[in-house]
């Protein structure tokens, strides 16, 4: 049978790398054999009460497992964070069903993440950049019409949009902040997509901070969520694993955890 070590390091033969340092075993023992793999975006208790349920010994979660973000590699954490209900509850799920548990962040995205969310958009070729930071063109269009591609593309019954010129306003170049590339803590990224000329923002997640980045300069920007940008990659990457470790691996789907009303 097959181990959660050597679980990680299919994943490092798959990105070419070393796991990153928020990445890697996070709950369980290394050495633990595996027979069945659930792969989510995050940890939810949902995704928990699936993983036992199908009788998986280890969970590959996208995110952060606990709050804050980055808690178990930060050294910030305020006092007693490991207590928190939220906290506290996943961890004593994964104890429960007795899980393993491994975060694959931008090793993630990087392998197919990213590339799944513009294909789910129907992009082609970038015209700008490379690896994670690229332009995409576009027939120009009004950007009413972008957002009625994305929502069915996605099958959103709604978006977000900062519009700085109105729906109208003609776009032809796409940046894709997936995930939660375009929050105002990682601007620099959002700079990087200004430089290389993209014209309209096609995001994951964003805030107040992040969409001003953009609409101040004229770009607009379409909101999805970070789970929507996010879950199809995911599928793609439980599909890698499961060719890789000749193993069941399956993709558990986080919806969003809001609604528009």
């Amino acid at each position: 049978m097959t181990t959660v070590a050597e679980i990680i390091a299919a994943v490092e033969e798959l990105a070419g790398h070393s796991l990153r340092h928020d990445e890697g075993l996070q709950h369980g023992e290394a050495g633990r054999q595996v027979q069945r793999v659930l792969v989510c975006w995050m940890a939810t208790p949902d995704a928990l009460a699936r993983a036992a349920e199908i009788g998986a010994q280890l969970v590959v979660a996208h995110e952060s497992l606990y709050y804050p973000y980055d808690a178990l590699v930060r050294v910030d954490n305020p006092p007693g964070w490991e207590s928190w209900p939220t906290n506290r509850q996943r961890r004593e799920l994964l104890q429960k069903n007795n899980l393993c548990l491994v975060r694959v962040h931008g090793s993630a995205d990087e392998i197919c993440i990213y590339d799944a969310f513009a294909r789910q958009l129907g992009l082609g070729e970038s015209m700008e950049g490379e690896g994670t930071a690229r332009v995409f063109a576009i027939p120009p269009c009004p950007l009413r019409a972008l957002v009625e591609h994305v929502k069915a593309a996605t099958g959103m019954a709604a978006v977000r949009v900062a519009a700085p010129h109105g729906l109208d306003q003609m776009v032809s170049r796409v940046g894709l902040p997936w995930g939660g590339m375009a929050l105002f803590v990682n601007v620099a990224y959002l700079q990087r997509l200004v430089a290389l000329g993209c014209d309209v923002l096609v995001a994951g997640e964003s805030d107040n901070y992040g969409m001003r980045y953009g609409a101040e300069l004229g770009i607009p920007m379409i909101e999805t969520s970070h789970e929507v940008s996010e879950n199809q990659g995911l599928r793609v990457f439980a599909s890698l694993l499961a060719e890789v470790l000749a193993l069941p691996v399956e993709s558990y789907v986080n919806p969003p955890v809001w609604q528009m009303i």
